[in-house]
C-alpha cells in the first residue's frame, strides 16, 4: 500500500474527532477489526459504530499515535500509543493509556483486517478494573489467544509432523 503512513493519519484523525464514518471508510465492506477489549468486530458499519460508539461510552479526549509504519503491498505494521479519558464511574477522569502494534492486510487499497497485540495492563488498572471483571476480561483475552490457530504448537509444547 504506497499511502499507508496517510492512512493512519486518517485513521487518527477519524478516532480523536470521533469520525465513525471516516472511520469505517477506511476498510472493506467486509473488514475484520480484531480489538483488544471489544473481540472481532465484522463490517464497515460495525467499525464505524465501535468506534464512534463503543470507545467513546468508556472514554473520550482520545489521543493516537502511529509509529513507525512499515508495508509492503499486502500487509502493515504500526506501534501505537492510544489513550482517553476515562468518563466510567470507576474511573471517571484518569488518564488511561495503551501502547501496541496495530497489524493490517490490505484488499483493493483499504484495510481488510485489523489485529492487535496491546499491553492493555496498565490500562485496565487505570480503569480500575478489579476483581471478578478483571477476571472476566483476562479470561476473554486469553481463550481467544488460546484458540488462535497459529499458537497450538506452543500451547502443545511441541510442533506439530510436518
Amino acid at each position: 500500500m504506497k499511502d499507508f503512513a496517510d492512512k493512519l493519519q486518517r485513521f487518527v484523525c477519524a478516532v480523536e474527532g470521533r469520525d465513525g464514518q471516516s472511520f469505517g471508510a477506511l476498510f472493506t465492506e467486509d473488514a475484520v477489526y480484531h480489538d483488544a477489549i471489544y473481540g472481532a468486530v465484522h463490517g464497515r458499519e460495525a467499525i464505524s459504530r465501535m468506534m464512534a460508539e463503543d470507545w467513546y461510552k468508556d472514554g473520550d479526549c482520545w489521543l493516537w499515535d502511529m509509529l513507525e509504519p512499515v508495508c509492503n503491498a499486502r500487509r502493515g505494521y504500526v506501534r501505537y500509543v492510544a489513550s482517553f479519558r476515562s468518563v466510567n464511574r470507576f474511573s471517571r477522569g484518569n488518564r488511561v493509556v495503551a501502547q501496541g502494534v496495530g497489524m493490517f492486510t490490505f484488499r483493493d487499497d483499504l484495510f481488510d483486517t485489523y489485529h492487535e497485540i496491546a499491553n492493555g495492563t496498565p490500562a485496565l488498572w487505570d480503569l480500575n478494573v478489579r476483581g471478578e471483571h478483571l477476571e472476566r476480561v483476562v479470561k476473554r483475552i486469553a481463550d481467544s489467544q488460546r484458540a488462535s490457530a497459529a499458537l497450538v504448537d506452543h500451547y502443545r509444547g511441541a510442533r506439530a509432523p510436518h
